[in-house]
């Protein structure tokens, strides 16, 4: 294993787009907004703020543009407390962008928000050489918003593998089996299991084991968290109540990042993904995904309180 107590974080940078509106669009309609926002974003640069800011030493591995949008990317990280030196930028491709819409759903009126991704230099990592040689970490954390080669090299590197399989994909079982703790909400986990939408958390998790996994983490929006370690004890971990729910984009990067943080600090499964709850609950407090990222004194609060 790497050096006690790091999180390395291998994934994406975006730059995010946001409009906040009162009600989502109708295909073909053109609605006024309330207000614009632009910020960083991906789940690879969310994750590793989110772990950075909980206070474990984090290092992102990323590629970005050789344009403003790159140095915008690299700044904030480096503003958060990441550790930049494996940001590396591909001469010939545009940073990635989220164009993001967070408004009411219309059944539920409830805030949501929608997202496309432009990947960008993001798929681009055909250049500058292995992006894991020479790093190790106690915890290791990557997405699906990178290439699967570039996955599969992060699971077969030293320290506790997490994979946060979104965006949802189909997963082989080779990938499955290197997955120290894989991450899922409920529209992810069937998706990887391969199991109807509706299928119980407790059998979802026990398909993902079979395949490989050893411990699996389904996130639940307000409703907490479920947990099976790799002993099979499962454990339902209350949700911290959200404050006004302004912007939801993000919160399942905070979760994971923390998630990540508490496990480097040696913390058990199910107590990591207590501390990744708050921090969810936390994250919809303002528009864009990073802004009401908690730090740790927040988090402990927030524990502590239970709001």
């Amino acid at each position: 294993m790497g050096e006690q107590g790091s999180v390395l974080v291998i994934g994406s940078v975006n730059i995010d787009h946001v409009v906040v509106a009162e009600r989502f669009p109708s295909p073909g309609e053109t609605i006024l907004g309330d207000s614009t926002h632009v910020g960083l974003g991906g789940k690879g640069c969310n994750q590793a703020v989110a772990a950075a800011l909980a206070g474990t030493p984090t290092t992102m591995v990323a590629r970005v543009g050789a344009d403003q949008e790159g140095v915008m990317a690299r700044d904030g990280l480096a503003a958060r407390g990441v550790d930049t030196s494996g940001v590396l930028e591909v001469p010939d491709a545009a940073t990635g962008t989220a164009w993001i819409t967070v408004a009411a759903r219309p059944d539920t009126g409830e805030q949501d928000n929608t997202i496309i991704v432009v990947a960008g230099a993001n798929h681009r990592w055909d250049s500058g050489g292995d992006p894991l040689r020479g790093r190790v970490a106690s915890v290791v954390l990557a997405q699906l918003e990178v290439p699967l080669d570039v996955v599969e090299r992060a699971a077969a590197g030293p320290g506790l593998f997490l994979l946060n399989a979104a965006p949802a994909a189909e997963l082989p079982d080779s990938l499955l089996a290197r997955c120290d703790v894989l991450i899922v909400n409920e529209h992810e986990q069937a998706v990887v299991a391969g199991l109807p939408s509706a299928t119980p958390v407790s059998e979802a998790h026990a398909e993902l084991r079979r395949r490989g996994a050893r411990a699996v983490v389904t996130t639940l929006g307000g409703a907490g968290a479920v947990v099976t370690d790799s002993s099979g004890q499962r454990t339902e971990v209350a949700p911290v109540p959200a404050p006004s729910v302004v912007d939801t984009t993000g919160a399942g990067d905070a979760f994971a990042g923390v998630l990540a943080a508490r496990l480097a600090a040696g913390d058990p499964l199910a107590e990591a993904a207590r501390w990744g709850a708050a921090a969810g609950s936390l994250a919809v407090r303002a528009a864009g995904a990073q802004e009401s990222y908690p730090d740790l004194a927040q988090l402990r609060t927030a524990l502590v309180s239970g709001k």
